[in-house]
């Protein structure tokens, strides 16, 4: 089986020459090409989704990075995100928690609540 078989998927950088029948695509061909829009134009190196067989672009990324997450990231589940716990700061506690941390310290701590 060759890796070059007609309808087989493949990503190369994007080309001058390149073409696609899409509107969106076309002119995010045109926004990716054309690099002093961007603050970072290092980062633009524009890879195009292509079809053996064909000649013209399916999609176009902004990177190759960019270009395998968007194709290998769908069945993946992403992480659940809880926004009281990040592993670097630890646990973050919420105005209310707070109130109700401190008003049971004072009732242990005070005497006159304590009784």
């Amino acid at each position: 089986m060759s890796k070059y078989r007609k309808g087989a998927l493949y990503l190369r950088h994007m080309k001058p020459t390149d073409k696609s029948n899409d509107f969106r695509t076309s002119m995010r061909m045109a926004l990716f090409s054309d690099k002093s829009a961007w603050k970072r134009p290092e980062e633009i190196k524009p890879v195009v989704l292509l079809r053996h067989g064909t000649n013209r672009v399916m999609n176009v990324f902004m990177n190759m990075d960019d270009a395998l997450s968007c194709l290998f990231s769908f069945g993946i589940p992403k992480r659940p995100r809880n926004s009281r716990f990040n592993a670097k700061r630890g646990l973050r506690f919420t105005k209310g928690d707070l109130r109700k941390a401190f008003r049971k310290w004072s009732f242990k701590h005070i005497p006159e609540c304590a009784v």
